[in-house]
């Protein structure tokens, strides 16, 4: 969870800000020093200037270290910042011993290390604050004298404070991370469960083919473009032959074996942009699109030759055959013609001896092929 926050921060580019504000911090320390320095006025120019110096060169240094591990390696890492900090507060309270409230400049680090939104970051910085103030304490006289106790006191005080308040922030931004996270994966839940709902509405149960209500709602689409665009459109009808009687002789379970390969065949041997679907019963419909009206015979009696060859053992290794009536969309005719003219070359398949596909090329006379 906290690595999922730290890439948030980082998607709104919070370490290029927080290096930028060390950039800006080094100017800013050097005017705050200079301004010291005309107020005490107790120190020599040229030792004034020459720690100025090498306080901005070492400040300069380090954030160009991180600045060059940012840009040519894309290191962003929550301890540098941090480090980085406690070394610009250090340097601070160096040059400023002698002001008892700069020491406090050490909550930077440790509100620097709320960008990890990790609880043991944030008290390993705590305590590393804690050191160094006091290696600080230690090895600096002027600050010792500086420091009375209840300053001391207080600095500490400070410290505490600012990293309950850090704890605090980060529980509130995992807790909200948490929230949003359930939140979103709820919705997607409900998103992916609506697309299955929406599919499976879709498709008809045993086949997986597209359903009679799907099928129409597309038929209409495609001779709305052909009316408009002229687009080429074929509907062919497809019916099992003699399927009752496989029903009555094999069962209704072998009849629903045999609607499924008869739909996995159509379905394989017509084109990707060819819309299949279960019409009812045992009749199937193609829309071919995009092909002359050769092109779709073609793949029309592809399907049949290959139905005609495939035995299957749930009939005693008989084949189950189909009749086709195919119908070229002509423009103005609308859906009820389309219909008409497929359904009547159906029936002139059936009329006239079943297995066979009839082209309907008018809404006019079968033609038997």
């Amino acid at each position: 969870m906290n690595h999922l926050l730290l890439e948030l921060a980082n998607t709104r580019q919070t370490y290029r800000k927080m290096l930028n504000l060390y950039w800006i911090t080094i100017v800013l320390t050097a005017i705050l020093e200079y301004v010291i320095f005309l107020m005490e006025a107790d120190t020599s120019p040229f030792a004034f200037f020459q720690a100025l110096l090498f306080q901005t060169i070492c400040l300069t240094a380090v954030t160009g270290a991180v600045e060059i591990l940012y840009r040519y390696r894309k290191l962003q890492s929550d301890w540098l910042l941090i480090l980085t900090g406690i070394f610009y507060a250090t340097s601070i309270i160096l040059m400023n011993p002698s002001i008892g409230i700069v020491p406090a400049i050490y909550i930077f680090p440790i509100l620097t290390s709320v960008l990890s939104f990790n609880k043991n970051r944030i008290v390993a910085a705590f305590a590393l604050v804690l050191l160094s103030f006091a290696a600080l304490y230690l090895i600096s006289p002027e600050l010792r004298l500086t420091m009375q106790p209840v300053h001391t006191i207080g600095i500490l005080f400070l410290y505490t404070g600012t990293t309950v308040i850090a704890l605090s922030i980060t529980s509130s931004g995992i807790e909200l991370l948490n929230n949003l996270k359930h939140a979103t994966e709820a919705k997607q839940e409900l998103l992916v469960k609506n697309i299955i709902m929406d599919k499976l509405s879709k498709l008809d149960a045993l086949t997986s083919l597209y359903n009679h209500k799907t099928f129409h709602e597309y038929l209409e689409k495609l001779i709305d473009q052909h009316e408009r665009n002229e687009l080429p459109l074929q509907l062919a009808i497809v019916d099992i032959d003699n399927f009752k009687k496989i029903n009555d002789t094999f069962g209704h379970w072998v009849g629903d074996i045999i609607l499924m390969r008869v739909a996995s065949t159509i379905k394989e041997t017509v084109s990707p942009n060819d819309f299949v679907a279960r019409y009812g019963g045992e009749e199937f419909a193609v829309i071919f699109t995009d092909k002359t009206p050769e092109e779709a015979y073609d793949l029309a009696e592809q399907v049949r030759h290959k139905l005609s060859g495939t035995l299957h053992p749930e009939l005693d290794s008989q084949a189950a055959t189909i009749s086709i009536g195919l119908q070229a969309y002509t423009k103005g005719h609308g859906k009820e013609g389309l219909f008409k003219g497929a359904d009547a070359s159906l029936y002139a398949a059936k009329r006239t001896g079943k297995n066979k596909t009839v082209v309907q090329s008018a809404i006019a006379d079968p033609v038997v092929v």
